[in-house]
């Protein structure tokens, strides 16, 4: 019998097992993957003490890594919102770019946007800009929701410091600057796919939008002063520029000098967002209606289930790691001449597609691949990009985020099947391609 038989059978049924968990029995993924990771250890035959010191290391090396950004990014999000920051992105780029060019400034809003602050949250928020802008230009509904969606889907996947890229990173071990330069390139062509999609829905007639019952929706006005649209640039990029700064040019100085240790340490994942929370609280102090440490409080709670499922996903791995079902895998995967690339990327868009959270995919996907790496010979960076990449397919109504789509934008189920599950699906597509050429000319 083949030696690899017994451990992929287990890795199968422990898979079945958590999807079923999570979308028959609606038990969270937190809950899901401690419990099955326990349970596959045992399977295994892995020695009781052995299963619980592998979840709780597991558990507290990933977050390790990436606790403290998760909710620092989730912070700065909600900064940048509270002070309305984002809308002042958007009227920037407009500007920029022109009324005739709508559909451009609407994409890269999306593209900047979403870096730090969750998708659903951004959609909400720029749902009324997009009918003004709508109702302004003459453009149709659909393809400015369409352009703002797949743009800012892209660095919601891709880019750190949202949680599924974030967890990617961590999991892999990536250098945090290598890893935001790459996905920040890998993600533009799938933003501006969404831009292409955008065009095409105009000529389609059943796809546009019908305006609410009742009075056209509009944007509400305020008294309130708002910050610039450069200083709402500047607090958005800072953290991700000092991250990219600090990896770098501390590369290109000798080592050991004191001036190296200043700049890699300014440019610490954790030290850059820090800064940069700190910069926007400061600076952006006088636009907030609630208080500083209400947004903080209301940022720990939107970030303490997140954190706990990616911590969950670290000791599922763990469990996988040391069962020996990586090493099982590595061999099928030599056997079948599948890259662990193309498994990342396929895995992770099974798992979306099965439970509908693109970031437990990712989280749970990351955790699987992580211990291959090594032993297949793999490029972490690529195999990490192709897994950000899996994490943006197969959205479907079991994602509550096609719901929030689909309810504030007022388009029908078939509607937001094609303008959002299919071009999200192409866009990741289009993402893993760039991620194979990126492979292959490494």
């Amino acid at each position: 019998m083949n030696p690899h038989f017994y451990p992929l059978a287990i890795f199968l049924v422990s898979i079945t097992v958590l999807l079923f968990t999570i979308i028959r029995l609606k038990i969270n993924p937190f809950v899901s993957l401690l419990g099955v990771g326990l349970l596959t250890g045992v399977a295994i035959g892995m020695p009781l003490d052995e299963v619980t010191k592998q979840i709780s290391t597991g558990f507290g090396q990933t977050l390790g890594s990436i606790g403290i950004v998760i909710g620092l990014g989730i912070v700065l999000g909600n900064l940048l919102a509270e002070a309305r920051a984002t809308e002042q992105i958007a009227a920037l780029l407009l500007q920029a770019v022109g009324k005739k060019n709508a559909l451009l400034a609407v994409n890269l809003t999306g593209y900047l946007i979403c870096i730090p602050v969750f998708l659903n949250a951004v959609f909400i928020i720029y749902m009324p800009i997009l009918r003004d802008i709508s109702r302004k230009t003459t453009l149709p509904l659909i393809s400015l929701v369409t352009a703002l969606l797949i743009g800012g889907f892209a660095t919601h996947c891709l880019v750190m410091p949202t949680p599924g890229p974030l967890a990617v990173m961590g999991t892999l071990n990536l250098p945090s600057g290598q890893f935001i330069g790459w996905s920040l390139l890998v993600a533009l062509p799938p933003a501006l796919l969404g831009l292409v999609a955008a065009k095409y829905l105009i000529k389609m007639p059943h796809m546009q939008i019908a305006e609410p019952n009742g009075t056209a929706e509009a944007v509400l006005e305020d008294d309130r002063k708002k910050p610039s649209g450069g200083l709402s640039l500047l607090l958005l990029l800072f953290p991700i520029l000092l991250i990219l700064f600090g990896s770098v040019v501390s590369e290109m100085m000798p080592k050991g000098t004191a001036s190296r240790q200043i700049i890699a340490f300014l440019g610490d994942k954790n030290v850059a967002m820090l800064l940069g929370v700190i910069l926007a609280g400061v600076l952006l102090r006088p636009y907030f209606k609630k208080t500083f440490e209400e947004l903080i409080s209301e940022s720990g709670a939107s970030a303490g289930l997140l954190t706990l499922i990616v911590g969950a996903g670290g000791s599922f791995g763990a469990i996988i790691n040391g069962s020996g079902i990586a090493t099982a895998l590595v061999g099928w995967l030599s056997s079948m001449n599948m890259s662990l690339l193309m498994l990342g990327f396929v895995l992770t868009a099974i798992l979306r597609a099965a439970q509908g959270s693109a970031t437990v995919a990712a989280v749970t996907t990351s955790s699987i691949v992580a211990p291959m790496i090594a032993v297949a010979g793999a490029n972490p960076i690529t195999v990490g990009l192709a897994i950000c990449c899996g994490s943006m397919c197969c959205s479907f109504p079991n994602d509550s985020g096609f719901w929030v789509i689909s309810r504030f934008s007022g388009m029908t189920v078939g509607q937001t099947l094609r303008a959002w599950t299919l071009v999200s699906t192409l866009s990741g597509f289009v993402g893993m391609a760039l991620t194979l050429l990126i492979d292959l000319t490494w």
